[in-house]
């Protein structure tokens, strides 16, 4: 069932739109913008309907502060006006607003425009979602891992990135063709989605070159353990799957604090990488 806040200071109308949607809907109010802030920092909501005309914080304003955080900022709003101002709408729909319910409510049509703003919200995370993975393995892509591990290190280093190859990869490709190849990687993928743990994230860059975040590991001692584990595993997924002598190597670097904490990350991630293969190879 779909969640979603209320934010009116009016009791009357927190009621009157409560009673109209609790039966389709999970239904959550708060009588502030600010109680409506905190309630949704530690609360997971579909869709926010925010009244615009309260004391303290009006909803423009109360907005303007769910947009700062970028979590927050992607829930959709629907503002509850009895208003009919042009400019206030104009600065509402600046906002990011995805629709306006008029006072006094007309339950069937607040319903249908719920109901069509959260499918269009359904199909705005579906299309996103495509647009973040790789069409082989259906792991994240380099742009998902970047923009979370960008947002993750704005206020804080947030643990370490871990680049992979999968070695003698090619050879895959070229004695048994494509299809087997892309058997291959998606043999990578699925262990990989199996083996990575939530909050970390696992993505494919390249042909064989694959990528793991770990947000929660506080030095490079425990990445290396926690990578270590995961390529054995995966090792002996290929070898299960007759992919016989195929291992990864892994190059990994913690995290530094502020801009561009992926680009740094990556470069000496990278860097680790091929210093351990040209180790390997006078080995």
């Amino acid at each position: 069932m779909k969640r979603i806040l209320v934010v009116d200071d009016s009791q009357f109308n927190l009621m009157v739109v409560q009673k109209a949607l609790e039966n389709e809907y999970e239904v959550h109010t708060c009588l502030s913008g600010k109680e409506g802030i905190q309630f949704v920092r530690h609360n997971p909501i579909d869709l926010i309907l925010m009244d615009i005309e309260m004391p303290e914080f009006s909803g423009i304003e109360t907005v303007k502060m769910l947009k700062k955080d970028a979590r927050l900022s992607r829930i959709p709003i629907i503002f509850l006006t009895g208003l009919c101002d042009h400019e206030v709408e104009k600065t509402c729909l600046g906002l990011g607003a995805r629709d306006f319910i008029t006072k006094p409510f007309n339950e069937l049509v607040m319903l249908q425009r719920i109901k069509m703003v959260l499918e269009l919200q359904e199909h705005l995370e579906e299309q996103a979602l495509e647009s973040n993975r790789d069409p082989v393995t259906g792991l994240w892509n380099r742009r998902r891992i970047e923009r979370q591990i960008e947002q993750e290190c704005q206020k804080r280093p947030a643990g370490a990135l871990a680049v992979m190859n999968l070695d003698h990869f090619r050879l895959i490709n070229d004695a048994l063709g494509y299809q087997q190849g892309n058997h291959c990687l998606q043999v990578v993928g699925e262990a990989f989605k199996d083996l990575i743990r939530e909050p970390e994230l696992a993505a494919r860059e390249a042909a064989d070159i694959f990528m793991i975040y770990l947000p929660e590991v506080t030095s490079e001692a425990e990445a290396e353990q926690r990578i270590q584990t995961i390529c054995l595993e995966l090792e002996g997924r290929l070898e299960a799957n007759k992919f016989h002598g195929l291992t990864l190597s892994a190059g990994i670097a913690m995290l530094p604090q502020g801009e561009n904490s992926f680009g740094e990350g990556y470069y000496q991630a990278e860097k680790a990488l091929h210093q351990m293969k040209l180790q390997s190879k006078k080995a």
